[in-house]
């Protein structure tokens, strides 16, 4: 019986972790940007720092281009993930939109 409940509590949390986690919404203008990180500055004049990797998907008009294309000034949107390291909490930008114009 023991052996039951436990298979089955062990389950059920691994299924918890499975579980996706919507990601959070930052918008704002660039400020730097490289091929591993984006900086970008929100509406309350707060800087936000981004990791980039090889599985973030960066878009301008409907079309997929590369971190390197943005240019300080570029309004974008980035859906991002947090995540713990040896450095502590981080942003990872899952995905970069370029917003048009104004």
């Amino acid at each position: 019986m023991t052996v039951r409940v436990l298979g089955f509590l062990l389950i059920s949390a691994a299924g918890l972790v499975a579980q996706k986690v919507p990601l959070a919404t930052f918008t704002g203008a660039v400020q730097s940007v490289s091929k591993k990180s984006i900086t970008i500055q929100n509406d309350e004049g707060n800087l936000v720092d981004f990791e980039i990797n090889s599985k973030t998907q960066v878009m301008r008009e409907k079309k997929q281009i590369h971190s390197e294309d943005l240019k300080t000034g570029d309004l974008v949107t980035i859906g991002a993930r947090q995540e713990f390291g040896n450095a502590g909490q981080y942003l990872v930008a899952v995905t970069i939109t370029v917003m048009p114009p104004p």
